[in-house]
C-alpha cells in the first residue's frame, strides 16, 4: 500500500521552498534596483523585483516582503493602492504586489496585478520580469519566455532579467 501525504501538503512545501528561494534572491534599490544573491545557479528558481520608492506606504511593503512577511507585504500594498498614488507609483505597487503574490504561489492575482501594471506603464521592465517569473512557475513556460524577452528589450543591462533568461534558457 502506497501512502503519500496529501496534495495540499505537498503544494504548501513546495510553494513554502519557492518562497525561501526567491526571498534569498529578491532585487532592491533605492531608485532602481540592484541584484542581490547572483551567484545561483540558472537551475534556480527565477528571481521577482521588487523596487522600493521614496513614500512611505511602498517601503512597509518592500520591507515586509524582504523579510518573507509576504502576507503582510500584499496588506501594506493593497492598502497603497488606495492611497491615491500618482501613476508611477501604483505602477510600483502593483509590479510588487505581483512579486508578493507569486511568491506565495496565488499565481493568478499576481498575473492580475503585473497586468495592472502594464495598462499603467507598458515599459515597466519589472513587471514583465515578475509577470515571466510567475507564468514559469505556474507552467507557462512559453509565456514566460515571451515576458522575459519584453522585459530584455525595455532593459537589456538588469541583473534580474539576465538571470531570468537564464532560468528559462
Amino acid at each position: 500500500m502506497n501512502i503519500s501525504p496529501p496534495k495540499s501538503m505537498l503544494r504548501t512545501l513546495l510553494v513554502a521552498a519557492i518562497a525561501t528561494t526567491l526571498t534569498a534572491s529578491v532585487i532592491i534599490g533605492m531608485s532602481g534596483t540592484a541584484s542581490a544573491g547572483e551567484t545561483q545557479t540558472a537551475s534556480s528558481a527565477p528571481h521577482f523585483t521588487v523596487e522600493q520608492s521614496g513614500k512611505r506606504v511602498i517601503k512597509q511593503g518592500v520591507i515586509a516582503y524582504n523579510k518573507g512577511d509576504y502576507a503582510k507585504a500584499a496588506a501594506f500594498n493593497r492598502d497603497a493602492l488606495h492611497q491615491g498614488l500618482r501613476i508611477k507609483h501604483k505602477t510600483i505597487v502593483y509590479s510588487n504586489q505581483c512579486a508578493t503574490l507569486g511568491s506565495q504561489g496565488r499565481y493568478e492575482q499576481a498575473l492580475a496585478a503585473c497586468d495592472s501594471a502594464l495598462k499603467l506603464a507598458p515599459t515597466n521592465w519589472q513587471a514583465y520580469s515578475n509577470r515571466a517569473a510567475v507564468n514559469w512557475l505556474n507552467g507557462d513556460k512559453v509565456q514566460a519566455k515571451l515576458d522575459i524577452k519584453s522585459a530584455e528589450a525595455l532593459d537589456s543591462t538588469a541583473a534580474a532579467i539576465t538571470y531570468n533568461i537564464n532560468v528559462f534558457g
